[in-house]
């Protein structure tokens, strides 16, 4: 029989043991840290491992995963001192991602590799769940009975069952049942999708959380673009000389010198060329009405000369 003060040695053995476990695999956690500049957090709660996995294989080379307990994360980020403002947002089934990746570029990896999976009972529908219209792969049985008791409308058709009109098993916001979530699986519906959940991120100087990350680009290139034009006309308007305006600035400045130079009469550089050409234009002009006024004085003139010889028979 143990005495006590066996069962105490056999105690503080075994507490000894996961003390120093825990002690390792902080060490191990600090020296995966030193080879990344930056590090994220992730929530894996109801994660389904194969999604983790995948997104550890595509990210082989860029990024090393961690998953801990959350005692031994907050342990290691304290240690490393790289990323020891993440531990305030650590309240659920955490991993750790150290990586060369920016943590937009990280995030955005995440988002764009989201993954279809099935309805389980008692999760809330995201939109209206609708069973469309049309034939099955189905063979007549029990799982006509499944699609019916879930509120679809099949029926026989050509020896299989087919869906008779679009049906809608489940509204946005309301919880899925179990029946439906069979009949589903079923017929291969998956209205669900999941994706890694990135909660924060530390780059070595700023903590980003997955909300300021989740950036929509196509808005963010319209918003800019619009704000672009914006400050131009602004700018342009106040007579404000910025790189993107100078040009502009300075081809209205020298249309409107040379216009205040020609109406003035002013020449230089600019203006002698079209001055001439519209002294040139305005003594043509002259010249011609001169021209039109000597006909005239001298028309009567030789009319008189030419009657007098016939007054003088």
């Amino acid at each position: 029989m143990m005495t006590k003060k066996k069962m105490k040695a056999v105690r503080e053995k075994k507490e000894s043991i996961a003390i120093a476990g825990k002690k390792a695999n902080v060490i191990a956690i600090t020296k995966v840290a030193g080879k990344y500049p930056n590090v994220a957090l992730l929530n894996i709660r109801n994660l389904p491992d194969r999604i983790l996995q995948k997104s550890k294989k595509q990210l082989r080379g860029k990024a090393d995963f961690v998953v801990a307990r959350n005692s031994t994360i907050i342990r290691a980020l304290d240690a490393s001192k790289k990323g020891k403002e993440l531990s305030g947002h650590i309240d659920f089934p955490t991993a750790l991602v150290f990586t060369s990746m920016s943590p937009y570029q990280l995030f955005k990896f995440f988002k764009d590799n989201k993954t279809q999976v099935a309805a389980k009972p008692g999760m809330l529908a995201p939109f209206d769940i609708i069973v469309p219209e049309g034939e099955t792969d189905l063979m007549p049985g029990p799982a006509l009975s499944e699609l019916k008791g879930a509120g679809i409308n099949a029926q026989i058709k050509g020896g299989k069952i087919i869906i008779a009109k679009d049906s809608v098993v489940a509204k946005k916001g309301a919880k899925i049942t179990d029946n439906v979530c069979k009949a589903l699986q079923k017929l291969n519906i998956l209205p669900f999708e999941a994706m890694v959940n990135m909660v924060a991120a530390y780059d070595g100087k700023f903590t980003y959380t997955g909300s300021i990350l989740d950036i929509d680009e196509h808005q963010l290139r319209a918003d800019l673009i619009d704000s672009l034009a914006q400050s131009f006309n602004v700018s342009y308007n106040a007579s404000f000389p910025t790189s993107q305006n100078i040009d502009a600035l300075l081809s209205n400045a020298y249309a409107q010198s040379r216009n205040m130079a020609i109406n003035g009469g002013v020449y230089s550089a600019a203006s002698t060329e079209l001055l001439l050409t519209q002294a040139v234009r305005l003594g043509s002009t002259l010249s011609g009405k001169v021209g039109n006024l000597d006909s005239q004085s001298n028309a009567p003139a030789d009319a008189s000369t030419a009657a007098a010889p016939a007054g003088k028979q």
